[in-house]
């Protein structure tokens, strides 16, 4: 279910241990995609095209910031998961976010918004149907605006799965919201699932520190 309300570098600042770390972790979600799991990890190209008759009728239409793309272009996409147990791992502990924090800089600040989807699949699920309604929603997330990062992972052996999306800030993710593939896909989730939560935080990275702060709303 798509959520609104998915090769490293060297920088300096890493030391070898967090390095090492980040590959070793990497290989979690390698080694699914190899068993034919489908860990999605995808970093969004960012973009801002508004037309500008509509900014200029609705002057509360949010905008991305200077901050994101630094965000997006250090950070965002070396994120990926630590663990292969990360639908029953708090997302604190799921991803990387030192490393991705340390990347980022510690002169850089800035607030995000985070919404996680834990799920349980009913043994009955139609899976392209689900999967296509997912896809189609996301792309239509991408054309709304705001969304920095997707990570949807492979289903375990009791049909559990974790989903995760990164929005610039949580209007962008309201927005995505009230469109019409992303209501077509949550009216699929009582006939899909046998349960499900969902999950909101703040991610805040503040000025000369080099990690961030993951706050539950």
């Amino acid at each position: 279910m798509f959520l609104a309300s998915q090769p490293l570098a060297t920088f300096e600042g890493l030391n070898a241990t967090t390095d090492l770390q980040a590959v070793l972790s990497e290989d979690i979600e390698k080694g699914f995609q190899r068993q034919g799991g489908t860990i999605r990890n995808e970093t969004i190209p960012l973009h801002e095209d508004i037309p500008e008759e509509v900014t200029k009728q609705q002057t509360n239409i949010p905008h991305l910031r200077p901050i994101d793309y630094v965000f997006s272009e250090r950070s965002l996409k070396y994120l990926h998961t630590i663990t292969a147990e990360y639908f029953r791992t708090p997302l604190t502990e799921a991803f990387n976010w030192n490393e991705a924090a340390e990347r980022l800089g510690e002169e850089q600040e800035g607030e995000w918004f985070i919404v996680a989807f834990r799920s349980i699949r009913n043994e009955q699920a139609d899976h392209k149907k689900l999967y296509d309604a997912d896809a189609l929603a996301h792309e239509e997330a991408i054309r709304s605006g705001g969304l920095l990062k997707y990570w949807y992972g492979t289903l375990n052996e009791n049909r559990e799965c974790l989903a995760m999306c990164i929005w610039s800030n949580r209007d962008f993710a309201k927005i995505a919201t009230t469109k019409p593939l992303h209501l077509k896909a949550v009216s699929l989730a009582r006939q899909m699932y046998e349960s499900y939560q969902l999950e909101r935080y703040q991610l805040v990275k503040r000025k000369g520190e080099n990690h961030f702060h993951i706050v539950p709303l």
